[in-house]
């Protein structure tokens, strides 16, 4: 197995009998020396929010990113000296929770033969200055981790425990901005594909180049800033095949 750390196969060579606290430690230490700007940590603080509150809040009816999103605005719009519309942070608000939901499976999958399935309960983030994710947290107790040898099966498992962690937040995500379910959705989608992207760039795989997203993030919207180079505006992207 790659990086040493053990595991069990059920008969077929495939492990449905979930690893030790041990082995989900190894794994979050191997993604954290590959992320480059991202900390993955198993060690949560008071700072951390986890997704099974999120997800508390949301099936109250309540809005828990509101928070989130509206002090984002504020940030942006102090720092470029003009109103920002509300469905910019929005949109980035909503690319960071995918991201945070993202990085460990995928990351997971690209570096080794894993398949790391976490509970809301067992996987939460904690905001830098710039209200961006910075530190991912998974809890070794409350994660599934078993080992899959076919790198497919693996994306296809994790990209199921991926929407199981986000869908039902994006679903009632910003009631207060106008979001098409493409817009919506397409989020989804594109933070799965980039995340992948990245694990397996970060694992030493030639990825390509940025192809084109369904989704925008709305940087042009910001003084000075252009489309970024997946943008569906700009067309600059590579097609998906």
């Amino acid at each position: 197995m790659d990086g040493g750390a053990p595991h069990r196969r059920a008969a077929g060579g495939h492990a449905d009998v979930s690893l030790g606290v041990d082995a989900v430690r190894h794994v979050v230490g191997r993604m954290d020396r590959a992320l480059p700007f991202t900390t993955a940590t198993c060690d949560g603080s008071s700072a951390t929010v986890w997704f099974a509150d999120v997800v508390a809040h949301v099936r109250t009816g309540s809005d828990p990113l509101r928070p989130w999103r509206d002090a984002l605005g504020g940030q942006m719009s102090q720092r470029h000296g003009v109103p920002v519309r509300p469905h910019v942070p929005a949109a980035f608000v909503l690319q960071w929770w995918c991201e945070v939901a993202a990085t460990p499976i995928a990351y997971a999958a690209a570096l080794g033969p894993w398949v790391l399935a976490p509970s809301p309960a067992g996987l939460g983030f904690e905001l830098a200055h710039g209200l961006n994710p910075h530190r991912v947290v998974v809890e070794p107790g409350r994660v599934s981790l078993t080992a899959e040898p076919d790198p497919a099966r693996r994306l296809e498992l994790g990209h199921t425990a991926y929407l199981g962690l986000v869908s039902e937040v994006v679903a009632a995500y910003a009631p207060e901005v106008k979001m098409s379910s493409r817009q919506r959705w397409g989020v989804v989608s594109d933070l799965w594909d980039t995340t992948v992207r990245l694990a397996h760039g970060a694992a030493g795989e030639d990825v390509g180049s940025e192809p084109t997203r369904v989704s925008c993030c709305f940087i042009y919207a910001l003084p000075g800033m252009r489309e970024c180079a997946g943008c569906p505006r700009s067309g600059r992207g590579t097609s998906r095949h």
